[in-house]
């Protein structure tokens, strides 16, 4: 029988600055895609701060289709490869009549998903359907690689160069741990290039990294998608997608944005909402804790109503014993619903064992852990509107 502890993300930044007396914390496994490895310097100047906010919101601007006022027609082809429950060749094709009308269209493998936005509500072929993770990923990608909200976050920066291209690495948090590596596990991280305020690299978390090539890419109203996507986890290819083409459409047939009998007597459906993050800190069961602490990212999916896990993977690999006990946890856990599907990183952070309170850490697979939390009230689940699509 499956056991759920229910978790609730709308706190869980908290969680993060948890006092600890001298807590020790690894840093993340090197990753050939990582671009920052020294240490980055921190802006706390309002026009250090300022410019480094301009440079997000240029290169943001890029993937907002969304303020393009002519209708238009996208195709995008991709392969999948990894642990998810669905992988293989598939395609995407998004049309907008450049108002309010807009449908997009999946398909990888059995799954065909189709949403249509039209007056404010979304509908679908089958409103309860999953959409597989690795599409998630690629409209995240596309559509809504930057936070919108970066100026609340503790920012860093770094200068690398790559290819003999230079780029400033942005690494941004919700508050910067003491002592961090060069890459905490708190911060995400923009790689960008100043000169021409394209994105080059996005690593929503520590293990999963996007990269942009905009090899033969043209601009198209003001904005420049990339030709293609390669997504690395732990240095392995997971996903690759092509833009094949992202044209002016102003023949599009107008019954195309609307929903069938059948759609709309199933009522609306949800649509997906960009990344977020969540930490989970766990203890043994049974034992005396010691300073220390080891973290897993866990990649998931949560499903819009009632926020059971969907797909999940890990992200790290380097103690297989903590990398099962990380993915059971979260699987087993419900979190909040939002009226969305989400796709979620979280930070697994294993308080680790000892013989003594406070001594050595000790680790063995026997060990059973549960989840450390507090009591909230849950979010209340919305009807999703044109936002997130």
């Amino acid at each position: 029988m499956r056991t759920s502890t229910r978790f609730f993300g709308l706190f869980a930044p908290s969680l993060l600055c948890i006092p600890l007396i001298s807590a020790q914390t690894n840093p993340p496994p090197p990753d050939p895609h990582e671009m920052v490895t020294h240490e980055p310097r921190t802006l706390s100047k309002p026009a250090e701060r300022s410019a480094a906010l301009g440079l997000l919101d240029r290169a943001r601007h890029n993937y907002n289709l969304h303020d393009i006022s002519a209708p238009y027609a996208l195709k995008v082809s991709f392969e999948t490869n990894g642990a998810a429950q669905t992988e293989g060749e598939g395609t995407m094709e998004e049309l907008s009549d450049g108002g309010s009308h807009w449908r997009w269209m999946a398909k990888l493998q059995d799954s065909l998903v189709i949403r249509i936005g039209v007056g404010g509500r979304v509908y679908g072929t089958n409103p309860s359907e999953i959409v597989p993770l690795r599409v998630q990923m690629i409209r995240s990608a596309l559509h809504w690689p930057i936070m919108r909200n970066a100026g609340a976050s503790a920012i860093r920066v770094a200068d690398v160069e790559r290819d003999g291209k230079a780029m400033s690495c942005l690494l941004l948090s919700s508050s910067i741990p003491p002592n961090p590596a060069p890459r905490s596990w708190v911060e995400t991280e923009y790689c960008i290039d100043p000169d021409t305020g394209l994105l080059e690299t996005w690593s929503e978390a520590p293990g999963i990294f996007a990269v942009y090539d905009y090899d033969g890419a043209a601009e198209f109203h003001g904005h420049m998608l990339p030709r293609e996507i390669t997504i690395y986890e732990e240095g392995r290819i997971v996903v690759h997608a092509r833009v094949e083409s992202l044209e002016d459409s102003s023949n599009i047939d107008g019954n195309l944005f609307q929903p069938t009998p059948e759609m709309v007597e199933q009522g609306g459906s949800f649509t997906l909402a960009s990344p977020n993050r969540f930490p989970m800190r766990v203890d043994p069961s049974d034992s005396p804790t010691s300073t220390f602490f080891q973290p897993v990212m866990v990649h998931a999916i949560l499903d819009a109503q009632d926020g059971r896990v969907l797909d999940a993977e890990v992200l790290q690999n380097s103690d297989r014993d903590l990398s099962r006990a990380a993915i059971d946890l979260v699987r087993s856990t419900s979190f909040s619903p939002s009226g969305f599907q989400q796709e979620i990183f979280i930070n697994v952070q294993f308080h680790l064992p000892a013989v003594e309170l406070g001594g050595p850490p000790i680790f063995h697979s026997s060990v059973r852990w549960v989840i450390w939390e507090h009591e909230r009230k849950s979010v209340p689940v919305r009807v999703p509107s044109r936002s997130g699509k």
